[in-house]
């Protein structure tokens, strides 16, 4: 009898914790709508990690004036709006007026200030091939390439072979932090919704397949409470 009894109170806190959660987000759930739960969202960095949304991940990040440019595969976006497909990757960019120029390795990808795309031009429009990089020296492009450098004007439809120091060359920045948000949002919503979080928790998926097994063991452990709990009052009545 001194064991079911030690066994039975030993359970009970366990259990009264899993009924206690069970009820409090059973009785959410059970108002959700006057709640408004699935329109309220988390954005802890802990649970959209949990739920594999976590901070974006751009292949290249280049500001252009007051722009964000960044690339996701061949997606292309300035700030976080998706303006076109670049299938090589971004090698820099400049600003030559309002004018935003991307390098690639074998072209440059012309956009306008609001982000819309002008044109591509390659070795057809007289574009160096084997570009590695591009840069601005006294306000002209330069694009350094595997054979030297190279100069043109704003028209970028003649480029002449240069040597020379001081170019401002374009290199990869961080992402500000307002832009990363935003396409935070682009690609995964505004976060996970109070209604699915306490759902998940409530059915134990929170914790994914572990959630399963931890539920087999709460019902295993309120068979054995329910059980001890009857030998108890058994005992007593005898």
């Amino acid at each position: 009898m001194s064991f079911s009894r030690n066994l039975h109170r030993k359970i009970g806190p366990i259990i009264a914790l899993f009924v206690l959660i069970l009820s409090v987000t059973g009785i959410m759930l059970n108002h959700s709508s006057d709640l408004e739960l699935d329109n309220r969202y988390l954005t802890w960095n802990w649970l959209l990690k949990h739920y594999n949304i976590g901070n974006v991940e751009p292949d290249a990040v280049y500001l252009l004036g007051h722009r964000t440019i960044s690339q996701f595969g061949s997606e292309i976006f300035v700030d976080a709006k998706p303006v076109t497909h670049i299938e090589r990757a971004i090698l820099g960019g400049i600003m030559l007026d309002d004018l935003m120029v991307l390098a690639t390795d074998d072209a440059l990808v012309l956009l306008n200030y609001d982000g819309e795309f002008i044109e591509r031009m390659g070795a057809a429009a007289g574009i160096p091939p084997h570009i590695q990089n591009i840069g601005l020296f006294h306000g002209e492009p330069i694009v350094q390439t595997r054979d030297g450098l190279w100069r043109s004007d704003f028209l970028l439809d003649q480029w002449e072979r240069i040597s020379l120091q001081g170019v401002g060359w374009s290199i990869p920045l961080n992402m500000p932090e307002s832009v990363e948000i935003a396409l935070a949002e682009y690609f995964h919503g505004k976060g996970i919704t109070v209604e699915r979080f306490i759902l998940d928790l409530h059915n134990g998926h929170i914790i994914k397949i572990a959630g399963t097994y931890l539920l087999d063991i709460i019902g295993l452990l309120l068979i054995i409470l329910s059980l001890t709990g009857l030998w108890i009052w058994i005992g007593r009545r005898l």
